[in-house]
Order: C-alpha cells, then sequence, then structure tokens
C-alpha cells in the first residue's frame, strides 16, 4: 500500500425470501426476490452504475446477481472468491427467529447495537473465526494490483470487514448494521487511518443476526 492509494467500495446485496422474513440464511444459496431486483434497478436508475478496476463477489447467488445488476457486467468479468461469501450459521441456517430462540441453551450470544449475535452457532463458524477470514481477505484485496476494488458480499461479513478498516474491536464492529444495497468506500493509503464515507444509505430490512 505505500506510495498508492486503494478505494474498496463494499456493497451488501439487495433483499431475499429470507431477509424480508426474517429467516437465517447464512451459507444457503437463495437468490434475490423480485423486490430485491427492482430495488438494485432502481438503484442504478438513481446513481447510474458502479465500476471499479476488479470486482469480486462471494460465490452466492443474491450476491452475483447485485453485482451483474450494479455493474453490468458478465460473470465472466466478476472474480468470485468464496472468502467473501457470508458467515456459516452451521444448524440455524434456514431457521426463523423464534426457532433460533429453542436452540438458546446451546449457544453463546454477545449483545451489541440491540441485536444478540450468536458466537458459537452449532456446526457452523464462530465469531472469531469469521473475524479472521475477514481479514484474510482484506490483505488479499490490499495486494491486487488495482487501484479500485468492488466487493459484493453479505452483511455479516462486510460488518466484519468495516470494522476491521475502521480499526474497531470485534465486539464494537457488531453495533455496526450493515443493510441491503448499503455502499460504503474506503479510500486507503492517505496518511492517517482509511477515510470512509456511505455512498448509499441501504434499505431498512431488520437487523443482521
Amino acid at each position: 500500500m505505500k506510495d498508492r492509494q486503494l478505494a474498496i467500495v463494499t456493497v451488501r446485496h439487495s433483499l431475499t425470501a429470507h431477509n424480508t422474513a426474517g429467516y437465517i440464511t447464512g451459507r444457503l444459496d437463495v437468490p434475490l426476490s423480485a423486490q430485491g431486483r427492482e430495488a438494485a434497478r432502481h438503484y442504478v436508475r438513481a446513481t447510474g452504475l458502479l465500476s471499479a478496476d476488479i470486482v469480486l463477489s462471494s460465490p452466492a447467488r443474491r450476491t452475483m446477481e447485485t453485482a451483474l445488476l450494479l455493474t453490468g457486467l458478465t460473470e465472466e468479468d466478476i472474480v468470485c472468491d468464496v472468502r467473501c461469501h457470508e458467515r456459516h450459521y452451521g444448524a440455524l441456517q434456514g431457521l426463523s427467529r423464534m426457532e433460533v430462540a429453542a436452540c438458546d441453551g446451546q449457544i453463546t450470544y454477545l449483545e451489541a447495537g440491540g441485536v444478540r449475535h450468536s458466537v458459537n452457532p452449532p456446526g457452523g463458524e464462530t465469531l472469531a473465526e469469521l473475524r479472521a477470514r475477514a481479514q484474510a481477505f482484506l490483505s488479499a484485496v490490499q495486494a491486487l494490483p488495482a487501484r479500485s476494488v468492488l466487493v459484493t458480499s453479505h452483511g455479516t461479513f462486510l460488518q466484519q470487514l468495516h470494522g476491521l478498516l475502521l480499526g474497531h474491536s470485534l465486539h464494537a464492529t457488531l453495533s455496526r448494521h450493515v443493510r441491503s444495497l448499503q455502499t460504503d468506500e474506503f479510500t486507503l493509503g492517505t496518511d492517517g487511518p482509511p477515510l470512509h464515507r456511505t455512498l448509499h444509505p441501504g434499505l431498512a430490512a431488520g437487523p443482521l443476526w
């Protein structure tokens, strides 16, 4: 990063049926809903297409669909990177909030921002493992031969990626909700901490798990 500025723009995917119904999705490969596709098209009509030297997407259909709609590129132009996939919630994936509540005795929670976050979902990825994966992904992005990188990913993953970029602890990061279609830009390589601005506030679609 020495003597080079790097702009990292992150976008959380648009809405899915799971988002609006309040189910944990995690690694389940659900597509965007019709509402989510229209929200992405409205985004482009209002702000124009997004562009970057390199466009990265998680392998999930909902993130790839979002990347295609927001950039106008083809799948061949977008680099699929499993390191920015959503957190694996193990046995909790596909469950409603009521169903998750029945598993409370098996799970440790951290509360932040009015939301309880599972530390150790059964058979899933712990918060510490998620944080380490976000750090490995950030290091890889910083090593890319590019001045701008667009990352289309997921709420919980981007929450930790943003925390790392801003120098926040894991617990403090949990208070930073990332909405569907929220778009943030981080400029690295300047004096001091990265410069951050929110380019699009995203949609109101409920809190993260």
